[in-house]
C-alpha cells in the first residue's frame, strides 16, 4: 500500500515537473518571439527612416540643381539683354553722330554759299574745301562735281533737290565748265557757265535761258 502511494507521488511530481518545463519553454519561446519582433521592427523603421532621408536629400539636391539652372538661365538672359541694350545704344549713338555730321556739313555748305545769285546775277565764287592746285573732275559724287552742282543751284536759284542736270562738262578751258539744268517746279531751263577761281571755288559767269 505504501509502495503504491510512493509510486503515485513520484508520478505526480514528474507530471508537475513536465508541466513546469513546458511552461518555462513556452515563456522562453514567447520572449524570443517578442524580442525578434522588436528588433525587426527597429530595423525596418531605421531602414524606412534612412530611405526617407535619402529621398528627401535627393529631392533637395534636384531642387537646388533646378534653382542653379534657373539662376544660370536668368543670368544668361540678363547678360544677353544687357549686350543687346548696349549694342542698341551704340548704334543709336552712331546714327546720331552721323545725322549730326550730315547736318553740320549741310549747314557748312549753306553758310559757304554766297547770298544773292539767281539768273540775274551778280555772282560770287561759292567757296571751296579743295586745295590748290585744283584738278577739274566730272566724276558724279566727287567734291569738285558737288561744288559745281552747288554753283549751278546758286546761279539759277533752283534748289538742288528740285534741279534736273541735263549736262555738265568742259566749258572750253581748264578752268571753265558748263552745265544745262532745268527746274522741276516750273520747267525753266538754263545754260550756266562756271569759272574756277583759285582758293575761292567755282563762280557762275553767265546764265542763259534755254527755250
Amino acid at each position: 500500500m505504501k509502495r503504491n502511494q510512493r509510486y503515485e507521488s513520484r508520478l505526480e511530481k514528474r507530471k508537475q515537473n513536465r508541466f513546469l518545463n513546458i511552461a518555462i519553454g513556452l515563456v522562453v519561446l514567447l520572449i524570443v518571439v517578442v524580442a525578434f519582433n522588436l528588433f525587426s521592427g527597429d530595423d525596418n523603421e531605421t531602414a524606412s527612416t534612412n530611405k526617407s532621408n535619402s529621398e528627401e536629400t535627393t529631392e533637395n539636391n534636384e531642387s537646388n540643381n533646378r534653382s542653379i539652372e534657373m539662376e544660370t538661365d536668368d543670368s544668361k538672359s540678363k547678360a544677353n539683354d544687357e549686350d543687346s541694350e548696349s549694342q542698341d545704344k551704340e548704334e543709336s549713338a552712331e546714327d546720331k553722330d552721323k545725322a549730326d555730321e550730315e547736318a553740320t556739313e549741310e549747314e557748312k555748305t549753306e553758310s559757304e554759299t554766297p547770298e544773292g545769285g539767281g539768273p540775274e546775277g551778280p555772282w560770287q565764287p561759292i567757296g571751296t574745301s579743295q586745295t590748290e592746285p585744283h584738278t577739274k573732275t566730272y566724276d558724279d559724287g566727287s567734291q569738285d562735281w558737288n561744288e559745281m552742282v552747288q554753283a549751278l543751284s546758286y546761279a539759277t536759284s533752283i534748289p538742288q533737290d528740285q534741279m534736273t542736270i541735263f549736262w555738265l562738262g568742259n566749258g572750253g578751258g581748264p578752268d571753265f565748265s558748263k552745265g544745262t539744268v532745268q527746274s522741276k517746279a516750273d520747267g525753266k531751263k538754263y545754260d550756266v557757265m562756271l569759272q574756277w577761281i583759285p582758293e575761292k571755288g567755282w563762280q557762275p559767269t553767265s546764265v542763259t535761258p534755254v527755250q
